[in-house]
């Protein structure tokens, strides 16, 4: 309730402050002598007696005023002449001496006349006694020449008014134009990168058609250029029917097509008749102000449909800057028409008003359109929270089911293992303690530990810990061979790193290594062996076992250990080959420097 009660009271505000230029009244310098009636001629009239302010009956017209004024003594301080408001230039002279031509320096924008004069007395001008003013006004534009009162005072007196309105009638007007073009490029670049979006485009063709209010700035640069004032007024004309399709398209309405045609070819008609002499300018220029009188009506009849019927909260945004604007276009037309003195059009301001309206209705789409973007993204980054969520929870569930599908693979391998090597090692226990025959028993019983520790050491194993699992191996073979007077020679500086390495491969590769040093001391009988690693070709990982025992059969002969061999070897993407030398017999081993899963040890034969 608060903050309805707020934004009324701002809406309030916001219209009185809106509506000053329509009931405000400039104040006047009260310190100053004042000049209120004047003698005023034109060419084809015999000389009157009139009143300031003073408006001429018809534009384009050229008039003349005479007053005068007494100064009792001469003035200390120097004095000046200020006119508050005239249009569009009077040429002043004071004694007969001319004094100023505001022609020359002031700014006319063009449809919007009016300026302020300040005229610095000095000389004979400043003596006692009684002085002549004379005025000659020209009126080249749409509406009749006005001369207001005039003052005579200091400059204590009288610049602070001056100053006020050249800030209102020459910076403002500047202003509104510097805000025109900005808002004219800031709106044609947003229609450039959303082309679908068209009421940019619409309102960039408003900016684009009310600049020609401007085109009195280019007098220095087309001397004639106020001839062609009643054609800017023509153009200007369009930017009615465009601000009927923005209200249109504000209220979520698509405008008719005979009505986007109009917004050229209705001044386009009326330049036509224009150019080619068929109604005079001064015709043509009540009719357009009569199309820019009830335009803004239509235009903000549609906006309160929008808002009362449609329930169109944009609309409400643009209804009562309307009403501001039709009531400025009322007062110009009043001015145009010879109803009302002034020479200040404000339906030029109060376009301005509107655009900004514009404006903020866009920008409150663009605000709109972001929130909509954020919200979306807000709802793609939870879902994707969800969806990572969801996915770590997979993630975790196959990286679980992955280790008890090698939890069970261990087992396998361990199963198998221990049937390959310990169940054998013991049915011989059991056969040799049938026969009675201990020392054998004892033997055996030996080997069989020594293979169940090395399945289990195995198990211990990581990724490129080859070279230590092979250690172990050389620790637990040299003590054996040392009793039984063989000689060890091991050296594994030269083999190259092998990744890959799980517990099963290095089960295969001491198997294998196993199986070479008891081949070599079973069948040899070889009484030195030597155990190397170094790089084979192709940067491949070789282990040779050397023995200088009997010479064995080559691969692919003798019994199930070295045909476990080479099912092992195969399993590792690796080979066994087996050489008979002069001096004993040489395996092998050769190794990829990556190695694969091993598949399941099925296959290998019990020794």
């Amino acid at each position: 309730m608060i903050q309805r009660w707020f934004g009324a009271l701002l809406a309030v505000l916001a219209a009185v402050i809106a509506s000053a230029p329509l009931w405000l009244t400039l104040p006047e310098p009260s310190a100053a002598l004042r000049i209120g009636h004047a003698t005023f001629s034109k060419e084809d009239e015999p000389p009157r007696q009139i009143g300031l302010p003073h408006a001429q009956d018809r534009p384009r017209a050229q008039g003349r005023y005479r007053m005068a004024f007494e100064l009792a003594d001469a003035p200390a301080q120097p004095l000046y002449l200020f006119i508050p408001m005239l249009s569009y230039r009077a040429v002043i002279a004071l004694d007969g001496d001319t004094v100023q031509d505001t022609g020359t320096d002031s700014l006319i924008p063009g449809i919007t006349l009016g300026v302020s004069a300040l005229v610095p007395l000095s000389g004979r001008h400043l003596a006692a006694g009684r002085h002549e003013i004379d005025i000659l006004l020209e009126a080249p534009g749409i509406t009749p020449g006005y001369l207001s009162a005039l003052y005579v005072g200091t400059a204590q007196q009288v610049a602070p008014y001056y100053r006020m309105r050249i800030f209102l009638f020459e910076h403002t007007r500047m202003m509104v134009l510097a805000c025109q073009l900005l808002l004219a490029i800031a709106t044609l670049m947003a229609w450039l990168y959303r082309p679908q979006e068209s009421l940019y485009g619409w309102l960039f063709l408003l900016h684009g058609v009310s600049t020609v209010s401007y085109v009195g700035l280019l007098r220095d640069v087309i001397p004639d250029v106020f001839d062609w004032l009643p054609y800017a007024l023509m153009v200007n004309m369009s930017s009615m029917f465009i601000l009927h399709v923005i209200a249109l398209k504000i209220n979520g309405t698509k405008p008719p097509l005979w009505l986007c045609a109009s917004v050229a070819a209705v001044p386009g008609a009326g330049l036509l008749v224009m150019a080619s002499g068929a109604a005079p300018a001064s015709a043509m220029a009540v009719g357009v102000a009569a199309i820019m009188v009830t335009s803004p009506l239509i235009t903000a009849a549609i906006s309160a449909w929008g808002a009362l019927v449609k329930k169109v909260r944009e609309a409400w945004l643009l209804l009562l800057p309307l009403c501001f604007f039709s009531l400025a276009t009322l007062h110009d037309g009043a001015i145009i028409a010879g109803a009302l003195d002034g020479p200040i059009l404000l339906s030029l301001y109060y376009r301005q008003l509107l655009i900004v309206a514009i404006a903020v209705i866009l920008m409150r789409r663009l605000g709109r359109s972001l929130m909509r973007v954020d919200g979306a993204n807000a709802l793609l980054k939870r879902r994707l929270a969800e969806r990572e969520a969801e996915l770590r929870r997979l993630h975790d569930q196959e990286r679980n089911e992955a280790v008890c599908r090698v939890r069970s693979k261990e087992r396998h391998r361990l199963t198998m293992d221990l049937h390959d090597g310990l169940s054998g090692h013991l049915a011989s226990i059991i056969a040799q303690a049938e026969r009675g025959r201990s020392a054998d028993i004892e033997r055996t019983a030996r080997e069989a530990l020594d293979d169940l520790r090395l399945v289990i050491h195995s198990m211990d194993i990581g990724d490129r810990e080859l070279v230590a699992a092979l250690s172990g191996l050389r620790e637990r073979l040299e003590p054996q061979l040392k009793r039984l007077g063989v000689a060890l020679e091991w050296s594994m500086m030269r083999l190259p790193d092998i990744a890959g390495v799980t517990p099963t491969h290095a089960l295969h590769v001491m198997r294998i290594v196993q199986e070479a040093v008891t081949n070599a001391v079973r069948h040899g009988p070889a009484s030195c062996i030597s155990v190397r690693g170094d790089a084979g070709q192709q940067g491949a990982a070789r282990i040779v076992i050397e023995n200088d025992g009997i010479p064995s059969a080559g691969t692919g002969q003798g019994g199930a250990g070295v045909r476990n061999m080479d099912r092992r070897a195969a399993i590792l993407g690796g080979a066994v080959s087996i050489e008979a030398r002069t001096t004993g017999t040489r395996v092998t081993l050769t190794l990829p420097r990556r190695l694969s899963d091993a598949p399941t040890d099925a296959g290998l034969a019990v020794d």
